[in-house]
């Protein structure tokens, strides 16, 4: 499995705010009116990514695995509640083929939304 469009467009937003993508750690936090702010962050082996729209809950957070540099989805968050997509089990990746499948489409659709709206480009990062 190659890496996936959100992947590419959260490295590339990364490495432009010189946070190393393989780095243990990280958080990144970038603001751009009127779409509030892109929040990025890493523990381990999970990386987190949130939209921020000034609601009190975020619009949506993906939880992805690192996965030796090929990030693996593992659940995201939405308004209507949470899809968990795989896990690990006895260090065996568990997945749910058809959610997995969904959530992948969800993903891409997600950095697309951030390309159009260039967060790249235009993202201040928050101190």
């Amino acid at each position: 499995m190659g890496k996936l469009s959100l992947q590419l467009i959260i490295e590339e937003i990364l490495l432009k705010n010189n946070l190393s993508p393989s780095s243990e750690s990280y958080f990144l936090k970038l603001s751009m009116s009127p779409h509030d702010f892109l929040v990025i962050g890493k523990v381990g082996e999970q990386v987190l990514i949130a939209l921020q729209n000034g609601d009190l809950v975020s619009d949506p957070v993906f939880s992805l695995d690192y996965n030796k540099g090929f990030w693996f989805p593992v659940q995201f968050e939405a308004k209507n509640g949470k899809t968990i997509c795989s896990f690990l089990e006895n260090g065996n990746r568990m997945a749910f083929p058809y959610v997995l499948k969904r959530c992948m489409l969800f993903q891409g659709m997600f950095a697309g939304k951030i390309r159009n709206q260039n967060w790249l480009e235009n993202g201040v990062k928050v101190e």
